[in-house]
């Protein structure tokens, strides 16, 4: 699928944010119990002097229709567990899947393929009611991150991942996991700062 380079810059492997998406392993969480996805192409119109939240489009290959990516925001950005379908056509749009996801979905396979067999046909229906009732309200408007809010609960989610399982074991002694818990809260708010001055740009 062809875009308008004039008008658009176009995100999608090898960009640093996808790549963070696939090799984080915290964002496995995201992806296998809230259902959230990331498109694999995603675009930022470069027309509008708008912060990039307001700016971001995702396209539907099948269709090519181009679609403002606040309609996956707010009370529509979780539940997607079988990708994001297009409001026009109703097909699938091809997303990411985090590395740590894969793992988790092969070595698990006999407990979620029945939920796929017997789910995804209810979920796909439910997916149209939800756009229905996004066009009815309108688009969310864009608000500011928090983006202490989200350091921390990204700090919290990686400690929860990497930490706990070695203090289940008895691998951490107490000055082990305030180290942990010290490095992970740090690195969540400097997640969070990066997120904020990111998304909040208009360049």
């Amino acid at each position: 699928m062809e875009f308008d380079k004039e008008k658009y810059k176009v995100y999608k492997l090898p960009h640093p944010m996808l790549l963070h998406w696939i090799i984080n392993p915290g964002l496995a969480f995201n992806e296998l119990i809230l259902g959230q996805r990331i498109p694999k192409v995603t675009l930022i119109d470069k027309t509008i002097d708008a912060p990039l939240m307001e700016r971001q489009r995702i396209p539907c290959p099948e269709c090519k229709a181009i679609h403002d990516a606040r309609l996956w925001s707010k009370g529509n950005t979780f539940g997607h567990w079988f990708g994001l379908v297009c409001p026009e056509c109703h097909g699938k749009i091809p997303c990411l899947w985090n590395i740590t996801s894969l793992i988790v979905l092969a070595l698990t396979f006999p407990l979620w393929i029945w939920l796929k067999i017997f789910g995804e046909a209810k979920w796909y229906e439910r997916e149209k009611r939800r756009f229905s009732a996004v066009s009815t309200s309108g688009l969310p408007e864009a608000k500011k991150i928090s983006w202490l809010k989200m350091g921390l609960s990204y700090g919290v989610i990686m400690f929860c991942i990497m930490a706990l399982p070695q203090i289940f074991q008895g691998q951490l002694t107490p000055v082990g996991i305030a180290i942990q818990a010290g490095a992970w809260l740090c690195g969540g708010l400097a997640f969070g700062l990066i997120m904020k001055l990111f998304l909040n740009s208009k360049k």
